[in-house]
């Protein structure tokens, strides 16, 4: 098992709050019984999200559901520009493409494909920008935070 202590930014009410943010995982991709925990602590409350993926997005989804009304998650793993990288993924590893327009997975890949140094643009999964966007439908982004949202609104 593995465990980061950092930051973690929300989208509130009243603007962008900075919460402590506390992961345990285990990084074992081949795992079958892979674990993670992510807890944070927002207005004197404690928010938790669970899951087993090792790259951590259905724990963050999970973590996303159990918030207020009003209340969201603000960082790569839910920003359209934070793309998983279409060759292998790390654990709190995504690709900042703010820069770039992507329209496909087509366009991940030329991305890499074209580009030598594109590992200059890997941003930690909890990193947040100025330039941060949520996901939508409306827009394509190589992540699964957004299936792993909409998976489990399909199963309730």
């Amino acid at each position: 098992m593995k465990a980061i202590e950092d930051k973690l930014n929300l989208i509130t009410l009243s603007g962008v709050v900075t919460v402590p943010l506390n992961i345990v995982y285990d990084d074992d991709k081949e795992s079958v019984d892979s674990k993670a925990s992510i807890d944070i602590v927002y207005d004197g409350l404690e928010y938790a999200g669970k899951g087993s993926d090792y790259l951590l997005m259905d724990a963050f989804a999970d973590l996303q559901r159990s918030l207020p009304e009003g209340v969201a998650l603000a960082c790569c793993i839910s920003c359209r520009h934070g793309q998983m990288c279409p060759y292998g993924n790390t654990p709190n590893q995504l690709f900042c493409t703010k820069d770039k327009e992507i329209n496909s997975i087509k366009d991940i890949c030329k991305l890499f494909d074209s580009h030598e140094d594109a590992f200059m643009w890997a941003v930690r999964s909890f990193d947040y920008c100025d330039s941060f966007v949520y996901q939508s439908n409306d827009s394509y982004t190589y992540n699964d935070y957004l299936i792993w949202l909409e998976e489990h609104d399909k199963q309730t």
